[in-house]
């Protein structure tokens, strides 16, 4: 990695509340990666459970591993920012304590990020699972990256009216982490998003393809999966975080008015997208949905808006909505349900892997099992 010799640095923030049962392995696997200096730092934000029993006792499994514990609780962003302020590597990475880095991720990453100086941030693909165990990782391709220009990347954000980063893939270089500031109280769901925009605004972005980054688990207790709660929710989460970016870039960021403009739009063109769903279920969520469509870019989104509600209020859709709900409410829950199972599955799977390695290589020694037992036999005639 690199010509100098000198290895880089990468200073690990892992926020940690009421997650003991998962920290131990978050930690550890942020320890294996060879080709980089690590300073990981775990911060307990006063737990009420046994959580901090647990972190206590991270410092014993490697020296390189630091925690502090809160008296009292102080939030996720603000235990993030209070992680960010102490972190002297060279590059950082803020990891939830329920989620994982995949093997090798810091050293693939930090490796295209040295050879790419006008990166503010490279992220790579992430796996979502359920349950305890990690899992299994084999590779599928290559390594590949592309390199956008920072505005490009807005573009394609605003574009798609979100950014494609989850969080816990993301590596930065602290020096643009302190250029850019910390996390913005004032976007409690979608803060990660608004964060990178504004590091887009000041550097490149470096996206890997290949093998898994980072994995992220899906349980009841998920942060991200509150807005949820109302149709709009998520949808006026992600359009703060462009409000907020917006107030923050000022006119650093060439046209930035107009990838506000495109990102309303794709913010109206999703929720409009959603309404015929919407109304499946709830009429009310239906008319929310509109009208966040007609807040966002009224004068795309008005004929639109009427087209679907000349539809969808009449006496004929509505009586059939009604009559369809049972079956529609089912539905519904078994397509949201899929995720879930999927990674379910997954988590059924994983320690049969763990003890018997993936299907790939289990059918690959049964194959050369066959192959040696067909020799044996040919040498015995």
């Amino acid at each position: 990695m690199g010509s100098t010799g000198r290895r880089p640095t990468v200073s690990v923030v892992v926020p940690c509340y009421r997650y003991g049962r998962y920290v131990t392995q978050t930690v550890q696997s942020v320890l294996r990666n060879e080709h980089v200096d690590i300073d990981v730092l775990v911060i307990d934000d006063a737990s009420p459970d046994d959580s901090w029993s647990v972190v206590e006792a991270l410092p014993r499994l490697d020296p390189r591993i630091r925690v502090v514990r809160h008296e009292q609780n102080r939030g996720l962003i603000a235990t993030a920012n209070e992680g960010l302020q102490q972190a002297e590597g060279d590059y950082v990475v803020l990891l939830s304590a329920d989620d994982a880095l995949a093997p090798c991720w810091l050293d693939r990453g930090i490796d295209l990020l040295e050879r790419t100086p006008a990166a503010s941030f490279a992220l790579g693909p992430v796996r979502v699972f359920e349950g305890d165990l990690l899992p299994t990782v084999r590779k599928l391709r290559d390594v590949k990256s592309v390199v956008y220009p920072g505005r490009d990347w807005l573009a394609m954000s605003c574009r798609r009216g979100v950014t494609n980063a989850r969080s816990p893939e993301v590596i930065v270089r602290n020096t643009a982490q302190r250029a850019a500031g910390g996390y913005n109280p004032n976007v409690p769901y979608s803060s990660d998003m608004e964060m990178w925009l504004r590091l887009a605004s000041i550097g490149d972005v470096v996206e890997v393809s290949g093998p898994w980054a980072a994995f992220y688990r899906v349980h009841g207790q998920n942060m991200s999966q509150e807005p949820s709660r109302h149709w709009t929710g998520q949808l006026q989460s992600d359009s703060t975080a462009f409000d907020e970016w917006r107030k923050s870039a000022g006119e650093s960021v060439p046209g930035i008015d107009e990838l506000m403009a495109t990102a309303r739009r794709a913010l109206a063109r999703t929720a409009l997208r959603w309404a015929p769903q919407a109304f499946l279920q709830d009429t009310e969520g239906f008319e929310e949905l509109c009208e966040f469509a007609l807040e966002k870019d009224r004068t795309w989104a008005a004929p639109e808006v009427e087209k679907l509600r000349r539809f969808y209020h009449r006496g004929l859709t509505t009586g059939l909505r009604d009559s369809a709900l049972p079956l529609t409410m089912k539905a519904v829950r078994a397509r949201r349900s899929v995720p879930q199972l999927r990674a379910r599955v997954t988590s059924y799977l994983t320690p049969l892997n763990h003890r018997l390695g993936p299907l790939p290589d289990r059918l690959s020694r049964v194959a050369a099992r066959a192959r040696e037992v067909a020799k044996s036999k040919v040498a015995g005639q």
